[in-house]
């Protein structure tokens, strides 16, 4: 079966001599691993390069229901984005993210349009950004709970949730502050501060999806920080 759909890259692995198996949430599937055959060739008419995190592609999958890996017949891109793969501290953030919703999104193998609108639209969004993009990936975890079933509303969700800890005053104001404002705000945090907000945030996630800790956290704090 052949299907023509839209899909968000996460991460892709080396396969073979010459290709690779990349993850994608697409728009009429949902989650899936797919090979791209030949795409390291030298021979290759197309450029890796289109399977960068966070990038928004149109795409033509070859699928059969028997198979646990598809294949991608043919791609293009949808979105062109610029920010997130040349600005260091965007595609810092944006491995950051796309190693969580590699675990997060695993169980979503179906179409969810709303889901996918809010993907697109929040890496386009973040793109975009001028201001507050240290705080991006922050509001992208809060917001994008909702999504998956256990939304964040107010602070005390988040802590009667996780049994810890109350934080300090200036953590729990920053994530009030988060969870209210669209993307791009800006927030005087010191590092402590938005050390102990991911770190609470990642227990919430781990307590209601099993995600494991990301290992990229250590990269983005050190970029971050």
């Amino acid at each position: 079966m052949v299907v023509k759909t839209n899909g968000i890259v996460l991460n892709y692995i080396k396969y073979g001599d010459s290709s690779i198996i990349v993850r994608i949430f697409t728009e009429e599937l949902g989650y899936g691993s797919f090979i791209v055959n030949s795409i390291r060739s030298q021979k290759s008419k197309k450029s890796i390069g289109y399977f960068q995190p966070f990038s928004i592609l149109e795409l033509i999958l070859y699928v059969k229901e028997s198979r646990d890996l598809q294949r991608v017949s043919d791609f293009k891109n949808h979105i062109p984005l610029v920010e997130i793969h040349q600005n260091f501290t965007k595609s810092s953030i944006t491995l950051f993210l796309t190693e969580v919703l590699s675990k997060l999104l695993q169980s979503e193998q179906s179409a969810n349009p709303d889901l996918y609108t809010f993907l697109s639209d929040s890496i386009q969004e973040f793109d975009a950004l001028s201001s507050g993009v240290e705080n991006f990936h922050l509001q992208f975890l809060l917001k994008i709970a909702t999504h998956l079933g256990f939304a964040i509303n107010e602070f005390e969700t988040l802590f009667t949730s996780i049994d810890k800890m109350v934080p300090h005053a200036e953590g729990e104001h920053v994530l009030e502050k988060l969870i209210l404002e669209p993307y791009g705000i800006t927030l005087e945090a010191n590092r402590l501060v938005r050390n102990e907000v991911i770190d609470m945030m990642l227990d919430y996630f781990h307590h209601h999806a099993n995600l494991p800790r990301p290992k990229s956290l250590t990269v983005l704090r050190s970029v971050l920080n």
